[in-house]
């Protein structure tokens, strides 16, 4: 008889060598988007690194197997050689790193891990041996260093930002490349227990496993934590191992040939519950979801055992009422309006039927099943509560719901169609809210550069009344001159030529009135002095500026430059007060509206100047968001609002988030944004599984019950 437990026996697919392709070309496409936002741009660069990580994956998956010595020696072969300092330190960094890429993706890259036993025939992989761990990375991250050409302080300062990046977004690679291995047919080798993050306590039960709020691993599977904790309080502690069937039917329909066939009491009871479970989808309040001629629906709720009169501790009680639980968690989401929860309640029946005989719907987070159910979710994400079915969002995920009712209850069935068609409803309409964006974003900007020129304009100004020129002079750069200034600010800022020269016009005009001592400046202001009018006049042209009030200043001026000549000193008035009126949209973190064209932008915390160095990098957000995630966040006196990022300003860091319900955009600094994700005021909610996240709220509530 075969060892479940050996990879090396499992079946693997017909053309494995496809599957390691496929997984390959993930993992170094990701990879190099991922080193790509973290500053590494130059193409030699780039291709070094994806050759060097290429290489050391076919090194790893390559047919003969390796005991752990060898798989890790043999990637670090070419650096067995005498270092320098600054290649030991380098060293020494990248150690560190992969030590922690491997803690913070402990789950995720585990379950990669389990699937490459079983495809490459593996038994007693150790981590180094992954063809996708974090030691493949380090690779490539030698070669950026080799490649590049920086010197050490660079370098680290580049490791540094690649793995910020690297531990937001490896998790989601290694669910990726675990959805991707699953599509492929490759189960997760069994047998082996998950390994344990360094320095953490000893695993949880089952029961129990992630769910608190303490910082510790949340549970691999929320779905398979709560269906042990179930089985425990039904069965008095004694939980079935996970992954078995809850049901064995006759003729191995569960995928094991090797078990008994049920008696014929056994074969009763089960077609007895499925009959009964068929004539409730039938009248279910759901199963006329999406008609709008259909009389009221009762409030949705989910069918528990005890609604069946199914005795606790039996499989399918335990199945039964682990989805209670979930879809209890989903029909109380704040999230989703009620039309979509009933498109979701839909398939409640159909994944009992399921689940009954199918148990990786409990073992497998990747199930097509699940997947589904967490796509309907993810594309009614931001609907008003009050959206109906005539809504086009909701008909959609109406219709989709409708048509997989009968498939989903099949084991093996074909969901991949309506995945993808739920993937194009997702990018329509993320799409969509990014195009209607456009004027929202130009409008922004247009005000964000105002701000901006107007910030600069002000620095300028309170520098040059640093010099005490004469309340004349001082009243003239004030009132006339700042606008020439600001006009220039636009137009270029402050490096551009027209700031340049009205900045250096206005400096020497303060110079030429300022007392000469000396031959030689007295010389230098005769002679600068025509050329300096005529940059003036030249000025306040621009301006419009003319008629008496222009006569008088530069009459003014003219007594001031003789009297600079004779030496005399003059009357000077004392700098200004540093103030900051309107460096920002809004202070006191209180919000305005901005509003042209129809347009209205909520403006949100943006309490601090605006960056006036466009082109400067910002730095890599503390938080795991960008530019296409969904939100939920707060704004003042407002309830939270849910919606898309559309777009981030590159110098200023404000972000634009939109929804086609609200009517408005707010715009809010990312350091607002930050904020709000860490203290828990946030969410990105758009990366939200719903069903696990049912799952691990339902888990909670059974631990506090």
């Amino acid at each position: 008889m075969p060892d479940d437990d050996d990879p090396s026996q499992q079946t693997a697919p017909e053309d494995p060598l496809e599957v390691l392709r496929a997984g390959k070309e993930l993992f170094l496409r990701r990879l190099r988007e991922i080193v790509g936002r973290a500053g590494v741009t130059q193409a030699s660069v780039l291709e070094a690194f994806t050759s060097e990580v290429g290489d050391a994956y076919e090194q790893l998956a390559s047919a003969a197997p390796r005991d752990e010595f060898d798989e890790a020696g043999e990637l670090t072969a070419s650096r067995l050689t005498l270092m320098g300092d600054d290649d030991l330190e380098v060293d020494i960094r990248l150690r560190d790193l992969v030590n922690r890429l491997r803690e913070d993706g402990l789950r995720d890259l585990w379950r990669s891990q389990l699937r490459y036993m079983t495809l490459l025939r593996r038994a007693t992989m150790k981590a180094a041996g992954n063809p996708v761990g974090p030691d493949v990375i380090c690779q490539g991250l030698w070669a950026i260093y080799s490649e590049s050409g920086i010197d050490l302080a660079q370098t680290l300062a580049l490791l540094d930002r690649i793995e910020d990046q690297l531990r937001q977004q490896l998790p989601m690679l290694y669910r990726e490349i675990d959805e991707l291995l699953a599509a492929y047919g490759i189960q997760p080798a069994a047998g082996h227990s998950a390994p344990l993050a360094a320095g953490s306590a000893a695993a949880a039960p089952a029961s129990g496993g992630g769910s608190g709020g303490g910082g510790g691993h949340e549970p691999a599977n929320p779905l398979a934590t709560l269906q042990q904790a179930m089985r425990q309080r039904q069965n008095g502690g004694q939980a079935a191992a996970l992954g078995e069937s809850l049901l064995q039917f006759p003729g191995g329909s569960d995928g094991r040939a090797d078990n008994p066939p049920l008696d014929a009491a056994a074969m009763v009871m089960l077609k007895h519950l499925f009959a009964r479970l068929t004539a409730l989808e039938a009248r279910s309040p759901q199963a006329d979801a999406g008609d709008a001629n259909a009389p009221p629906r009762s409030p949705l709720c989910a069918l528990k055992a005890k609604d069946l009169d199914l005795p606790l501790g039996k499989p399918e009680a335990i199945a039964l009422d682990t989805l209670a639980l979930i879809f209890e968690a989903i029909f109380d989401s704040s999230e989703l309006p009620d039309t979509v929860k009933a498109a979701i309640g839909r398939l409640q029946i159909p994944l009992l039927k399921l689940a009954i005989f199918d148990p990786s719907l409990f073992a497998n987070s990747a199930h097509p099943a699940r997947r589904l159910i967490n796509r309907l979710a993810r594309a009614a994400i931001g609907l008003p509560r009050s959206s109906g079915w005539e809504d086009p969002v909701c008909k959609r995920v109406d219709a989709v719901s409708a048509a997989v009712r009968d498939l989903l209850a099949r084991k093996d069935a074909a969901l991949d169609p309506y995945l993808g068609e739920l993937d194009a409803l997702i990018g329509e309409r993320d799409q969509a809210i990014c195009e209607a964006a456009t004027g929202y974003v130009q409008l922004l900007v247009a005000h964000e550069e105002r701000q901006a020129a107007k910030q600069l304009t002000r620095n300028w100004l309170r520098a040059s009344l640093a010099r005490r020129p004469p309340p004349t002079v001082a009243a003239f750069l004030e009132k006339h001159w700042a606008r020439l200034m600001f006009a220039a600010a636009l137009d270029g800022g402050c490096d551009g030529p027209r700031w340049q020269r009205n900045s250096a016009t206005a400096s020497e005009l303060i110079w030429s009135i300022e007392p000469k001592a000396t031959g030689e400046d007295r010389k230098q202001l005769a002679g600068m002095a025509s050329s300096l009018i005529k940059r003036i006049g030249a000025g306040l042209d621009e301006i419009a500026l003319a008629g008496p009030e222009r006569t008088l200043f530069l009459n003014s001026l003219f007594d001031l430059q003789t009297a600079a000549l004779r030496t005399q000193a003059t009357t000077s008035t004392a700098p200004p007060a540093a103030t900051d009126d309107a460096a920002a949209a809004v202070t006191n973190g209180r919000s305005r509206t901005l509003e042209a064209k129809g347009l209205r932008v909520l403006m949100v915390g943006l309490s601090v100047p605006l960056s006036v160095n466009p082109g400067k990098p910002l730095p890599a957000t503390a938080t795991n968001w960008q530019v296409g995630d969904w939100l939920r966040f707060c704004v003042p006196e407002r309830p939270p609002l849910t919606g898309l990022c559309c777009w981030q300003n590159a110098s200023s860091g404000t972000v634009l988030l939109c929804n086609a319900a609200w009517g408005y955009a707010v715009a809010m600094p990312a350091t607002a944004l930050d904020q709000q994700l860490r203290s828990g005021q946030a969410q990105v909610i758009s990366r939200v599984a719903i069903f696990d996240a049912a799952a691990e709220r339902a888990l909670k509530l059974l631990e506090r019950s």
